[in-house]
């Protein structure tokens, strides 16, 4: 890289200077650790443990359905399918009619062996449409360890034996699994998977190994209802919109700490457009934006654009260094350390049911940069907003962490 034979510059520039590289030096070892936890946890998967003990801890996995996902009859069949010998199944319907109901008594049929159970009809504790409806099946299951599977995701046989084994280690209140897209089938689809499969990813990875505080998608979680009640049940989540990410935190002001198995909730994705990709990114900003401001309000720094120009600029002052060349090197380099990642979650999560595989470097390449340009702008009109669109049904988030419904 050229160098610059500027003249020295006063020391509130040398400072600005030194605080852009920290950053940028911690940004890019966050990077790194996040790509480095993600191919330890996912191609080293341990031994089971907990299926083979005397005393098997049972395990109630309750499943919220609305209506046919993508691959719904996949996703559920995945529940029934676990290795572990001691679990039952609650599959929770708000309405007599919803239209998932058949699917859900054909293969309570086919897997009788399998105690599972349909419960109908939502309590009213909140805004969150979702709890509601799991309240009748969190108050009903047998077992305290509940397991909160979201009807849009698959996982591995082995990932509740693995889920126990962790939530069995002293002092650990919930176990996790990192969200993993597949199966785009168009271009704005293709644009989420990737923000999934890297960016959220090799955050939330890097995130959670620190471990300094929670840090929880909703998609798979498990903990015990007993620890749960001490913070008011899951009813007491009734009125925020994000309860997945406030029940970790109740957990963890209980001195419980989190943990991620060596397993993925896979997520088929099908025909996403371009408008439903700014609504989603635009709905998590906006109900993080009142719960983790901190947060919230310096991720555009942790961007591959911001955090590179943040880079370039420090070392241009410090050292002379061309912006551009420091930038190129920079861009590339975050490409190749996402693009790896990928790979190793796309293989994570190659279990079972055949997925479309990786996507071939061309398409990668233009949803990676589709994403990364346009992060900037949907974070800038994401916080200069307070609705959010979820499951068809409109939200207006409010300052104290919960919501109102917009009625049309």
């Amino acid at each position: 890289m050229s160098m610059s034979t500027d003249p020295p510059l006063g020391s509130g520039t040398m400072i600005m200077a030194s605080i852009c590289l920290v950053w940028y030096t911690f940004m890019i070892a966050l990077s790194l650790l996040g790509h480095y936890v993600g191919y330890t946890l996912y191609t080293k998967r341990p031994t089971l443990k907990s299926p083979f003990l005397q005393q098997v801890p049972g395990v109630s996995i309750l499943r919220p359905l609305k209506g046919i996902d993508l691959d719904l009859e996949d996703n559920l069949r995945s529940s029934f399918e676990q290795s572990y010998p001691k679990f039952e199944i609650l599959f929770s319907v708000a309405s007599p009619n919803d239209p998932a109901i058949p699917l859900v008594k054909r293969l309570m049929k086919e897997y009788k062996n399998i105690p599972s159970r349909l419960v109908v009809g939502c309590i009213h504790k909140g805004i969150n449409p979702k709890v509601n409806n799991m309240i009748k099946s969190y108050e009903a299951a047998a077992h305290d360890i509940l397991w909160i599977l979201d009807s849009n995701v698959a996982v591995e046989r082995d990932t509740l034996g693995r889920s126990v084994d962790l939530l069995l280690e002293p002092g650990i209140g919930l176990v996790h699994h990192l969200p993993v897209a597949v199966n785009p089938t168009s271009y704005a689809a293709q644009v989420e998977k990737v923000f999934l499969d890297t960016n959220h990813a090799k955050m939330y990875l890097a995130i959670n190994r620190v471990g300094v505080a929670s840090c929880v998608m909703g998609k798979s979680n498990l903990y015990r209802r007993s620890d749960l009640d001490k913070a008011g049940g899951l009813a007491a989540f009734a009125k925020y919109m994000a309860e997945d990410n406030l029940v970790g935190e109740a957990l963890w002001h209980q001195g419980l700490r989190h943990r991620m198995s060596a397993d993925v909730a896979r997520q088929s994705l099908g025909n996403i457009q371009p408008l439903e990709y700014c609504q989603r990114r635009a709905r998590w900003v906006r109900l993080r934006k009142y719960i983790v401001t901190a947060a919230t309000l310096t991720e555009p720094f942790t961007e591959s654009i911001v955090c590179g120009l943040i880079g370039a600029f420090g070392a241009h002052l410090w050292w002379g260094v061309s912006m551009l060349q420091f930038f190129s090197v920079h861009w590339l380099a975050w490409f190749i350390n996402d693009y790896f990642l990928y790979h190793t979650l796309i293989s994570a999560s190659s279990f079972e049911k055949a997925t479309t595989g990786p996507m071939p470097l061309r398409l990668f390449l233009r949803a990676w940069l589709s994403r990364e340009i346009f992060s900037l702008p949907l974070y800038i009109y994401a916080m200069m907003g307070t609705e959010i669109t979820w499951r068809d049904q409109r939200y207006r988030c409010l300052s104290s962490e919960t919501s109102i419904q917009i009625h049309s």
